[in-house]
């Protein structure tokens, strides 16, 4: 998705590139690899690009382009390409991010940019991929956010969806073609090949070759969905791939839905990864794998691979990856558990380890770490007992210790004289001052010898 509103492209600018596109490829070719040493270097993303821009400026001077035609051609191509960038999935690879990269300048210029500029956009997009993201993050959302303009309130990275669509549209489009016979309504905001659409296509826009079936029932951007949209319904900004085997509403879902089918109508989140018959499943699919055919359920909060689970997922969260068997009867946080589930029963989150045999609740001994992970009890135990690991040393006032040494020192004495051990300085100890044939008094009711 790309803004409906941002800066022109100066014909300054313009009339340069088009008269020698190679050169401005190769001025952008240069600056890219000043943004890559700046970054490499421990630079925040703004001093790349200004590095960057230190780079490209004096070049593109050469061309006949002035400093403020080249710091408005950089503004307009930003305000494109920053929402782009951000609205796409966190996963996309180069290829996907060059395509985005041509399909930014050609927004920004107007029409379709030189051959030239694809190396160009290929390289850019390669560039960000390998830029070091120590804190994990995504390269493109983030170069994304730092090219701006602010996203409006409730924008999600990764998810167009979340894009206002007075704001936003899908960006270039072939003309129309094809049999329209079945279509319907405004088409105004609709390109490609339009074979197979029927229905009422108000709302909808984008490329909608690859699309078939009634289209009356969504809304939104079609240009990466491809199939059957008969029994969707809802906006389908976000989605990709082929939905011919999906119903319901698919608000809320993004990410290619290829290979997902039934009633997606409770389900939201990126549904990239995951495959299967989603009917009875809800929730937010971000973050889990696998075939979710088999199972029913809130899978909110999970994550991993599920392929192998069977059951009701509700209350279940954390990671799923080396779990299987039938997971109707726990919940809680599975991270740490493993193994067959089937039997299992209660809320998991306190214990660890392979599951599988268990029936009911884990036994005590399953609780804490994954067993082999000794370490952090054995640390603990060390610190409590001043033991190898522990640095406490008992306090010097301390009457127990002072006792244990003088024992120890008269016993070294003794063994050293060839004497025997001395009195236990533990063991109870006699009145001095009473005869030692003389029963002890019973206490009195007071408690002592006053009153």
């Amino acid at each position: 998705m790309f803004p409906n509103d941002f800066p022109p492209m100066p014909q300054e600018f313009m009339d340069a590139v088009m008269a020698d596109p190679g050169a401005f490829a190769g001025a952008m070719g240069e600056g890219m690899e000043a943004f890559g040493s700046a970054m490499e270097g421990g630079a925040d993303m703004g001093a790349a690009f200004e590095a960057m821009g230190d780079v490209m400026g004096p070049m593109c001077a050469d061309m006949g382009i002035s400093p403020e035609a080249f710091d408005a051609a950089g503004d307009a191509f930003m305000a494109v390409a920053g929402p782009a960038m951000q609205g796409m999935p966190p996963d996309a690879g180069p290829a996907e991010m060059g395509e985005c990269i041509m399909d930014c300048a050609e927004v920004a210029m107007g029409g379709p940019p030189p051959a030239e500029f694809g190396d160009m956009a290929a390289d850019m997009a390669q560039g960000m991929a390998d830029m070091p993201m120590s804190d994990g993050g995504c390269p493109h959302h983030d170069v994304g956010a730092e090219m701006g303009p602010p996203m409006p309130d409730g924008f999600e990275q990764g998810n167009p969806e979340t894009m206002p669509p007075g704001d936003f549209g899908p960006g270039p489009m072939p003309p129309m073609e094809g049999d329209m016979g079945g279509c319907t309504g405004d088409m105004d905001m609709c390109g490609g090949d339009m074979t197979g659409v029927t229905g009422d296509v108000t709302g909808c826009m984008g490329d909608m070759t690859g699309c078939e079936g009634d289209v009356s029932a969504v809304t939104g951007n079609m240009g990466p969905a491809t199939g059957d949209m008969t029994g969707c319904e809802g906006n389908m900004t976000g989605c990709a791939g082929d939905m011919s085997p999906v119903t319901g509403d698919v608000s809320g879902c993004h990410g290619d839905m290829t290979g997902c089918e039934g009633d997606m109508g409770p389900v939201m989140g990126d549904c990239s990864h995951v495959e299967g018959d989603m009917t009875g499943c809800s929730g937010d699919m971000t973050g889990c794998q696998g075939d979710m055919g088999p199972m029913s359920g809130d899978v909110s909060g999970c994550q991993g691979d599920m392929t192998g689970c069977t059951g009701d997922m509700t209350g279940c969260q954390g990671d799923m990856g080396p779990i299987m068997g039938d997971c109707t009867n726990v919940e809680g946080d599975m991270t740490g558990c493993s193994g067959d589930m089937t039997g299992c029963q209660g809320d998991m989150g306190p214990y660890a380890g392979d599951m599988t045999g268990v029936q009911g609740t884990p036994p005590p001994d399953m609780m804490g770490p994954p067993p082999g992970d000794m370490d952090g009890g054995m640390d603990a135990m060390d610190d409590a007992f001043g033991g190898p690991g522990s640095d406490m040393a008992p306090p010097p006032d301390d009457p127990m210790g002072a006792a244990l040494d003088d024992s120890a020192a008269t016993s070294d004495a003794g063994a050293a004289g060839g004497q025997g051990p001395g009195p236990d300085p533990m063991a109870p100890q006699s009145d001095p001052g009473m005869d030692p044939g003389m029963e002890k008094p019973e206490d009195d009711d007071q408690g002592g010898a006053i009153g």
